[in-house]
């Protein structure tokens, strides 16, 4: 697994929050993407005021749709599995996750960043590609 391409981050991380005591199951907007999905929908975008659970949400739906990691232990205790279409979405997709939340450690600029997070995910791809070539 690489470190963007279907990462192990997204399901650690939203697990950590449904093992939390005051976790709100907010599963159900999963099945407003499941149309977005089922077209081809490339990029979705979803806005929040700052402390409204924009990495939660992207953590919820990375770990949903990755086929990284079997996360159906997480949804099926969830609102989500109620849904005929859970089987059809949950876990079928290769997801590329990427947290903007901090600067990585020993750069002084989102370019140089930036430029790391490009490095890393051309080596994510050609692994996925072509697992023999690196």
């Amino acid at each position: 697994m690489g470190v963007y391409l279907d990462s192990k981050t997204a399901y650690t991380l939203y697990k950590s929050e449904t093992e939390k005591p005051y976790f709100v199951d907010k599963t159900r907007i999963l099945t407003e993407l499941f149309p977005l999905v089922r077209t081809g929908n490339n990029h979705i975008c979803i806005t929040r005021p700052r402390r409204f659970g924009k990495t939660v949400m992207a953590n919820m739906i990375a770990a949903f749709f990755s086929n990284a990691f079997d996360s159906r232990d997480i949804f099926r205790s969830l609102q989500i599995a109620e849904d005929k279409e859970f089987d059809r979405y949950c876990n079928q997709f290769s997801v590329i996750h990427i947290s903007f939340n901090e600067l990585g450690r020993g750069y002084t600029s989102y370019k140089q960043y930036i430029g790391r997070i490009e490095k890393r995910l051309v080596k994510d791809l050609m692994k996925k590609i072509s697992p023999c070539s690196i």
